[in-house]
Formats: structure tokens, C-alpha cells, sequence
């Protein structure tokens, strides 16, 4: 029978050898990962949640993300495929810091195909380890407290210019959303840009990892800023309010009357938001719809 005879038996495997599935031998010549390729993933992470879905969650955006760091390290199609299948199980943290997990296994997928003993298990712990408390700080820090300070600062900037002439178009409703999305980006964007990196740099100390972000710091430093910020807002609203409320002149318990509905909706809106920080919006407008009504009574 010739070697090249298609029916041929296969040849017996070499002891020793790999198989066909696992990572190349230590010290093989396979391509590390380049600076580009994190910023290709830091782009890709922009969209993780673009293929969001119930059962899977953001796992199908973040093999997506992957994607170009696996293209470098795996040389054949079978092993980007298998590596690709792994990602694309379920997986859920906080969008703006998925980054960060994108860079530790994006270090660990490199040093696996380099033959390092890195296992498919220990990528899968290490991603799920790191998502669960990013996810449980990333939440308070961006929806709770950041994005309503985002809107407050949008409001205050509304509120400081002067009123819009008459004859042409009221500009200042482009301040609101203009300054909320510079406040929230500010601050988020520092995290969706150096975390890719950041996680590839620091892949061998995740508790380090974490602690070097500062989330809970930067979560207490926000909530003090967003009640200076509530508290200027309310003195932005009471003082015009004061001016007018007595245009008789009938004295000071004509103005409590006047101003008390809009004091107690203040103090109201205070006390509810330590109760359920999370629902400001509603808050507010409940607040202030109670205001209306009570100032409309007297």
C-alpha cells in the first residue's frame, strides 16, 4: 500500500506528543499579543452588551470583544474555534468595567497557547471570579449614584444660565443632556479605556486588580458631591420662589405658606433617596408632583 493511499490505517500517535485540541509545547514560537490587538478589544467592549441576550447575557459580546486577541495567539481555525465556544457561554458584570476582564483573560488565553500551564477551567473561575464583583461594585457606583448626578449636573447647568430670549429658541435645553453626558463619560471613560490594559498588566493579582480600581472610594466621593449638588438645586429653586411669593407684601406667614409644600417635597425627596438610592428619577417627580399639589391647596 503507498503512503499516499487515502485508506491507509492513520499512523499511531507519538508518546509525548499533544493532541489535537491542546496548546502548543513551552517555548514554541506562537505571536504574543500586541498593543493593537487590546485596543481592538477595547473598541469591541464598547458594544458587549449589542448581542445581549437572556440566556447568555453579555457572553456572545464578550467572545466578540476577544475575538482579535484570539486570532493572534491561536494559529489554526480549530483552535480559534474552540476558544471562541468557551466565550460564548454566560457571562455578566458591569458593562464599563467589562474591560477589565477582557484584559486578565486575554493574558491567560496568550499563555495558554504558549503551552503554559494555564487550563480551560482556570479561565472560566478566574473570568467568573472577577465578573461577580465588578458587577456588584460597578452597579452602585455608575447606576445608583453616578447617572442621577449625571442628570443633577445637566439640570444645574439649565438652571445657572440666563433665560433665553423670547424671539428665537430656548438653547439652553441643549446644556442638560450635553453637561449630563460629559459627568457620566468623565468618569467612565477612563474605565472603558484602560481597562483592557490595565487587566492584561495586572492578570496574575486579580484581588490586587480590584483594589487599585478604588470603586467603593470613588462611589462615597460621588454621593457626597450628588447631595452638595441637591442641595444647590433646591436653593436655585427656592430663592427665585422667595422673590415672588409675597408680591402684596402680606408678610412672612404668607410666604411659609407658599414655600413650606416645596420645603417639605425637598426634605421628603432627602429622606426617600437614603431609602431607595437607586430610584431618584421617581423620587424626584413624586416629590415634586406633591409639591404642586400642596402649593395648589393653599
Amino acid at each position: 500500500m503507498s503512503d499516499s493511499d487515502p485508506l491507509a490505517a492513520p499512523a499511531a500517535p507519538v508518546p509525548g506528543a499533544p493532541g489535537p485540541g491542546a496548546p502548543g509545547p513551552a517555548g514554541a514560537a506562537v505571536p504574543g499579543v500586541r498593543g493593537i490587538d487590546l485596543v481592538r478589544v477595547e473598541s469591541r467592549a464598547l458594544y458587549i452588551q449589542a448581542l445581549f441576550s437572556a440566556e447568555r447575557q453579555q457572553g456572545p459580546g464578550f467572545a466578540f470583544a476577544l475575538l482579535p486577541v484570539l486570532r493572534r495567539v491561536y494559529t489554526t481555525a480549530a483552535e480559534r474555534g474552540r476558544a471562541l465556544a468557551r466565550h460564548m457561554g454566560f457571562f455578566g458584570t458591569h458593562p464599563v468595567l467589562s474591560g477589565i476582564v477582557l484584559g486578565v483573560v486575554a493574558r491567560l488565553e496568550e499563555r495558554r497557547a504558549q503551552g503554559l500551564p494555564v487550563s480551560e477551567l482556570q479561565i472560566e473561575q478566574t473570568k467568573r471570579a472577577l465578573a461577580s464583583p465588578l458587577a456588584a461594585l460597578g452597579d452602585p457606583l455608575f447606576w445608583v449614584t453616578l447617572r442621577p448626578l449625571a442628570g443633577l449636573m445637566g439640570v444645574l447647568g439649565m438652571a445657572v444660565l440666563p433665560l433665553a430670549d423670547t424671539a428665537g429658541p430656548d438653547l439652553r435645553v441643549l446644556v442638560c443632556p450635553c453637561l449630563a453626558l460629559l459627568t457620566y463619560n468623565a468618569v467612565a471613560i477612563r474605565f472603558r479605556v484602560a481597562g483592557v490594559p490595565r487587566g492584561y498588566a495586572m492578570a496574575d493579582d486579580p484581588g490586587g486588580l480590584l483594589r487599585s480600581l478604588h470603586l467603593a472610594e470613588l462611589r462615597r466621593f460621588f454621593e457626597r458631591v450628588s447631595a452638595l449638588a441637591f442641595g444647590a438645586l433646591v436653593a436655585l429653586t427656592l430663592w427665585p420662589m422667595v422673590q415672588s411669593a409675597d408680591p402684596a407684601h402680606e408678610g412672612f406667614a404668607h410666604k411659609a405658606s407658599v414655600l413650606a409644600p416645596f420645603v417639605l417635597g425637598s426634605a421628603l425627596t432627602a429622606l426617600l433617596l437614603r431609602r431607595w438610592p437607586g430610584r431618584s428619577v421617581e423620587i424626584a417627580f413624586a416629590a415634586a408632583l406633591v409639591a404642586l399639589v400642596l402649593s395648589s391647596r393653599f
